[in-house]
């Protein structure tokens, strides 16, 4: 499903366009000169799907290059491994997170909480993965004649990554994984590392991007006009207050 020039959707789960496994997030392609390059995984449930997907659009799983996670929970880097296996491609991922990704640590993600309250089934299992790429602020990736910037936007967790990517015709892309949604939304849940106050500093961060287009990690995306909702949020927080939470 192609949204924007060089921007397509791989997998999509129920809190999105429930297109794939039911628990993935959305998966995006990025793709220019022939180079291609995935942001986040889905859970693993759907690799087949995803890379029958590929191929579909035309392109060979070799094309891509690299896998950069968002974070590292489950729905986001679950399929990281079986991924990596399949297209050769190199993980990235924060630097801060690589033991708890290469470990499969289910404990430091939560996902017995996320069992019991109904996001994965309860015989789900989380791949370990040992990256290949350990990102921090400010790192930048070249995807044919694409500009990729890394962004460190804690708050939904500890390890939360944004990219920030600049299209062949200029227009700012905005990957935001679960730090932002439409409508200026965020994802708050009751997890041993949500930071409210972190969350709040890296909505100003990516309120500076003045981002055209926002790709997130679940719903749709905006397609147009996506600084407003970057800065609906900011500016809620700014007040003192809440933005609206996607998970009610």
């Amino acid at each position: 499903m192609k949204f924007k020039e060089s921007v397509y959707l791989v997998a999509s789960g129920k809190m999105g366009f429930d297109w794939t496994h039911p628990s993935d997030c959305n998966v995006y392609l990025l793709e220019s000169r022939g180079e291609l390059a995935l942001i986040d995984s889905g859970t693993g449930d759907s690799v087949d799907a995803i890379c029958a997907e590929i191929e579909s659009l035309g392109f060979s799983l070799s094309q891509v290059k690299q896998i950069f996670l968002t974070h590292i929970h489950a729905d986001h880097a679950g399929g990281a491994a079986l991924l990596k296996e399949r297209t050769g491609a190199k993980v990235a991922v924060a630097e801060k997170a690589y033991g708890i990704l290469k470990a499969g640590d289910e404990e430091a993600i939560d996902l017995a909480l996320a069992k019991k309250n109904g996001f994965y089934p309860e015989d789900y299992q989380f791949t370990p993965c040992e990256a290949d790429l350990l990102l921090k602020e400010g790192d930048q990736f070249s995807i044919g004649e694409l500009k990729l910037k890394v962004l460190e936007t804690p708050g939904h967790s500890r390890f939360d990554l944004s990219f920030a990517v600049t299209a062949e015709k200029g227009e700012a892309l905005l990957f935001s994984g679960d730090t932002i949604f439409y409508d200026g939304k965020i994802s708050m849940l009751l997890t041993k590392d949500f930071n409210i106050q972190e969350l709040a500093r890296s909505m100003v961060k990516l309120n500076r991007i003045k981002a055209d287009v926002l790709l997130p990690g679940h719903y749709h995306p905006a397609l147009n006009h996506a600084a407003s909702h970057i800065a609906k949020a900011h500016q809620t927080f700014e007040k003192m207050g809440i933005p609206k939470n996607i998970v009610e």
